[in-house]
């Protein structure tokens, strides 16, 4: 849906989603906004307010444990505050972890450790509402109104849904990570979580002191992120800041993120790359999977243009793929 970002056209359209989640949640007994403190969710979570009242809403959040970032937290509970509504935080770690140890999956884990583990909690006859929407898609949608979970954001775009929010009013707080997909740490693991306790650690402090120094040093940005490659044996922090930090900056960045002893070499992505990929036999095989796991998947780490070469994997266990290489292109 192409929405026309003046004030009437905003107003209809606030309308329509109102009128739309209105008619929706009347035949459920309750309605749950799975809630992450993002941009989309927080619109998700006013409009379900504005058409059921913020007493017949209730927010929920999955944590994910320390791959939850700090900032993230702060966020959630300043906007449950906020908009006045119930609201209930999950354990969903242990769950998140499983799904991991296959390779990165966050479209399993929205299923798996984000929406059953809601609907298991709350029961039959609750309609979740999700933050899903057109941006999301990797060359495949899925439907808007699936098994009680409904998507009133999904026929829209990020830049649709931003307007939306500054013409309501909506606050919209980020953690700095990226523009479009913030709130997981383990995201940024692009290798399977053999052990939690090594690579997991590896992502939640690179990603926790990569946030630390630049937020200290006011530094505004488009993305933040220490993408974690490289064999199961060790980790390879990629740091991707974009706009590029100067040469201090860079130096405080590199030095805070070399102090950890999880990380085995700390690498500043300041120009394109060469990724060595490990691609589970069904992507591997499938050219088209193999574009949109670039695309939609890859790519979106990392500031500067990467190159993937990929080869097939014989580890059995492996559902998704395995960044095991990193190339700096001249």
């Amino acid at each position: 849906m192409n929405v026309p970002l003046e004030k009437p056209a905003l107003s209809a359209l606030a309308r329509t989603i109102i009128e739309e989640i209105r008619e929706v949640a009347s035949c459920f007994r309750q309605t749950v906004v799975a809630f992450s403190g993002g941009m989309d969710s927080t619109v998700t979570l006013f409009l379900a307010c504005e058409a059921l009242g913020r007493r017949n809403v209730v927010s929920c959040t999955v944590d994910w444990g320390p791959y939850l970032p700090r900032k993230a937290r702060e966020n959630i509970r300043f906007l449950v505050e906020h908009f006045g509504v119930e609201h209930i935080m999950l354990p969903g770690q242990s769950v998140l972890e499983e799904v991991a140890k296959g390779g990165p999956s966050c479209n399993l884990c929205t299923k798996r450790a984000k929406l059953a583990r809601i609907r298991e909690y709350f029961g039959e006859g609750t309609l979740i509402l999700g933050g899903a929407n057109k941006s999301d898609s990797w060359g495949n949608r899925g439907v808007k109104f699936l098994r009680g979970t409904f998507s009133p954001l999904f026929d829209l775009g990020k830049e649709a849904i931003a307007a939306l929010a500054a013409f309501l009013g909506i606050p919209i707080r980020r953690i700095g990570e990226h523009a479009v997909r913030e709130g997981c740490f383990l995201k940024h693991l692009l290798k399977p979580l053999a052990s939690p306790s090594f690579h997991g650690q590896a992502v939640v402090e690179a990603n926790e002191r990569l946030l630390g120094v630049l937020d200290e040093a006011g530094y505004a940005r488009d993305l933040a992120n220490v993408a974690v490659v490289g064999p199961l044996r060790e980790n390879i922090a990629l740091v991707n800041v974009s706009p590029l930090p100067g040469e201090p900056l860079r130096t405080r960045i590199l030095e805070g993120l070399s102090a950890l002893p999880s990380l085995s070499r700390v690498v500043l992505v300041d120009g394109p790359l060469r990724l060595v990929v490990r691609a589970n036999p069904g992507i591997y095989h499938n050219e088209l999977s193999r574009f949109w796991l670039v695309r939609g998947r890859i790519q979106p780490e990392f500031a500067f243009p990467v190159e993937c070469v990929f080869l097939p994997s014989t580890n059995r266990r492996l559902r998704t793929f395995h960044v095991v290489d990193v190339v700096k292109e001249r």
